[in-house]
């Protein structure tokens, strides 16, 4: 007896679970079913009509907007607030089609330009964009023919104290000499702000350093750009090093650390950039094939020597001249 109760119990466990499931499946299809075109958000009358807006109009409208500005709309308080701005819209065009600002012809005419100008950009795609094709072997070709637009400088790097005071200048000098290392003096110098602005005090984190810069770098200081390109690594100014810049004068101590040759970048380094000035010169050279195919086509004739020159207005003095006679 205690078995077959323990079975009925089961069975009827089973039953309602399978009942729950089935109920389940059928909210969530009829959620999936809705058609957000029946549902109506909005409506009003304009001329003894009514308009209606259903939701799928509004989402479809959202649909149409740029992606980082479909995301302010994602919520419903989101939608809502477009909705007012999409109503504004629509009562504001109704209003001035009332106004027959429809039909003036300047609109129309903008109308057509604007036409125009969407059918030749359809067409170009079709002429140009599609037709401008190149290939690795034509990337390569272009970089092999202007590798020397692709060489990076040489660059070097140094540790370099800017000052503005040459009596702090040389009692630093004279303190590195006797033994402190020329990075700590940039480091206790900059905590104590005296650092001047110039070369070595960019970054807060590593005083002194100047990071690697070429013979391009800014030119009010190309004396200790050449100064630093002419030293072997690891040599140091043996004074201080004066040079005036934008009518200042500064002091500078400085030990050269590294030295980059100049090199030639890898194709793989510059292949975006290849590929852009490929692409362009492709487009080009298609359009001008492309506008002699029709002109060919429409077998065009031009005839330039019927343009009347422009009638230059008399001067004054040719004025008085006419006059007397």
């Amino acid at each position: 007896m205690k078995k077959s109760i323990i079975v009925v119990a089961a069975v009827v466990a089973t039953c309602l679970l399978t009942w729950s499931l089935v109920r389940s499946d059928n909210h969530k299809s009829a959620e999936e079913q809705v058609d957000n075109s029946q549902i109506i958000i909005a409506e009003y009358k304009w001329g003894g009509e009514l308009h209606q807006i259903s939701l799928a109009e509004l989402e479809a409208a959202i649909a149409e907007l740029p992606t980082y500005r479909q995301r302010n709309y994602a919520t419903k308080a989101g939608k809502a607030e477009y909705l007012e701005d999409y109503i504004d819209e629509r009562l504001k065009l109704l209003q001035a089609t009332d106004a027959g600002f429809d039909k003036l012809l300047e609109h129309l005419q903008k109308l057509d330009d604007y036409t125009h100008q969407l059918m030749v950009e359809k067409l170009t795609e079709a002429e140009v964009d599609a037709k401008a094709t190149y290939t690795d072997d034509d990337l390569m070709a272009f970089y092999d023919e202007h590798k020397s637009e692709y060489i990076e400088e040489a660059k070097v790097r140094a540790t370099c104290i800017t000052l503005d005071d040459e009596d702090l200048a040389n009692e630093t000098l004279d303190q590195i000499k006797a033994g402190t290392d020329i990075v700590e003096m940039a480091k206790k110098l900059f905590e104590e702000k005296k650092l001047a602005n110039g070369p070595g005090s960019a970054s807060e984190e590593d005083p002194g350093n100047t990071f690697f810069f070429g013979k391009s770098a800014p030119q009010s200081w190309s004396e200790f750009i050449e100064e630093v390109f002419e030293m072997e690594i690891g040599d140091m100014t043996d004074s201080v090093f004066e040079t005036d810049v934008n009518d200042t004068t500064y002091y500078l101590i400085f030990r050269k650390e590294e030295h980059q040759p100049e090199r030639q970048k890898e194709f793989e380094e510059v292949k975006s950039d290849i590929e852009r000035k490929v692409q362009r010169e492709k487009k080009r050279a298609r359009i001008l094939e492309w506008v002699e195919e029709i002109s060919l086509v429409a077998k065009l004739k031009t005839y330039p020597e019927n343009i009347p020159a422009l009638v230059q207005p008399e001067t004054a003095e040719e004025k008085s001249d006419t006059s007397e006679e």
